[in-house]
């Protein structure tokens, strides 16, 4: 597709970035600071200022369009990395939320992107599988890179790595103009643009919320596992194999509903909670966390089919911010089970949180079995 190359590769570049920030403030923090707490403390403010700031700069942007706002949040963005590796003591947690508020939203970014360019050619849904196996590589790379850099070389390595990459990609996506959309001018609504309070969205919501549940919980349970087994430093092989799985089934298959996939992830747990030892875990990981995709390809193509362009890009970040949600309830109460009754309730909690993810599809089933949007 004309025009297509000019923004992906770019963006793609800065999406690996993104997935590195977040961990690359926690070494950041706690190379300089000597303090695991505060550390903690500033990579939860910098993803919650992510998942709180995100839907209102991805509103400004939408009704100002890429070029006017990007620039401007990754300047800020950029120098907040570059000052939270100055920052003495506490203040490091403030800092590290600026760096989260002003994160780019390359996700967003490029989705709005691919709908202005494939619309009306039917391929909407290719893209959408590109973009989700794009976005489990760079997961997948991201954090090692991370890492292998902050830990060889100096802390804040990683960061000064992201941000470059963020920096950089974020640069050529911008100035591909050819493929941007044009501004949406107003917004009504204080929080939220009253046209993305409707029914269709709000199960959208609920089902990346869902979906953030099993982001959330599933590397606390494959941890308490690996630990359970006396094999910690297998915990990323396990959760990479479901990965790999992923990436190569988003390359291959075009789902059309998310309520499969979700109820094998939910009763894949279930079964994961009954897992007799390490090959059998790293076997139904690989099958269960093969699933993802499989939600987040229909989920994608559902959200554009629903929501109008002028909205879009809020939309995508608002989506994001739920993930996000999911994720900060889900890891701590499964982490509760398996300190008080071992990894399998860790699993079989998880199973519970996810049930709400097909739970969701079928509302989505229904509108569509109806013909409404």
């Amino acid at each position: 597709m004309p025009g297509a190359l000019r923004f992906f590769l770019p963006a793609a570049l800065a999406r690996w970035g993104v997935a590195m920030t977040g961990l690359a403030v926690f070494w950041t923090v706690q190379g300089t600071a000597g303090s695991f707490g505060r550390a903690g403390a500033a990579t939860g403010a910098f993803a919650v200022a992510d998942a709180l700031v995100g839907p209102q700069v991805g509103r400004l942007i939408d009704r100002c369009g890429q070029f006017r706002v990007v620039p401007v949040t990754t300047v800020v963005f950029v120098m907040a990395a570059v000052a939270l590796v100055m920052s003495p003591g506490w203040a490091a947690v403030g800092v590290a939320a600026v760096v989260g508020a002003t994160a780019p939203p390359v996700g967003a970014l490029a989705a709005a992107r691919w709908r202005c360019l494939l619309d009306g050619t039917g391929t909407v849904p290719v893209a959408m599988s590109l973009e989700a196996v794009l976005n489990e590589l760079t997961f997948l790379v991201g954090p090692v890179l991370v890492t292998a850099l902050s830990a060889t070389v100096v802390p804040w390595a990683g960061l000064a790595v992201a941000v470059t990459l963020v920096a950089g990609g974020v640069a050529g996506l911008i100035t591909a103009r050819v493929s941007e959309p044009d501004p949406g001018g107003m917004s009504p609504g204080m929080i939220v643009d009253r046209r993305l309070l409707n029914r269709h969205f709000l199960v959208l919501f609920a089902a990346n919320l869902a979906l953030g549940f099993f982001f959330g919980g599933i590397g606390v349970g494959v941890t308490a596992f690996a630990l359970a087994h006396d094999a910690g430093a297998l915990a990323g092989v396990i959760t990479a194999a479901g990965g790999v799985v992923s990436m190569i089934v988003g390359m291959v298959m075009r789902p059309r509903s998310p309520l499969p996939a979700g109820v094998v992830l939910t009763a894949g747990c279930v079964a994961l909670a009954a897992a007799p030892g390490l090959p059998a875990m790293i076997i139904g990981y690989a099958l269960v966390g093969g699933a993802v995709c499989l939600v987040v390809v229909p989920l994608s193509v559902r959200l554009q089919q629903v929501t109008a362009a002028a909205v879009y890009t809020q939309a995508m970040t608002w989506i994001n911010s739920a993930s996000a949600l999911g994720l900060a309830v889900a890891a701590p109460l499964v982490g509760v089970a398996v300190e008080r009754h071992g990894w399998p309730a860790g699993f079989l909690t998880l199973a519970a949180l996810t049930a709400c993810l097909p739970l969701a599809s079928v509302f989505m089933v229904d509108d569509e079995s109806h013909g409404r949007p």
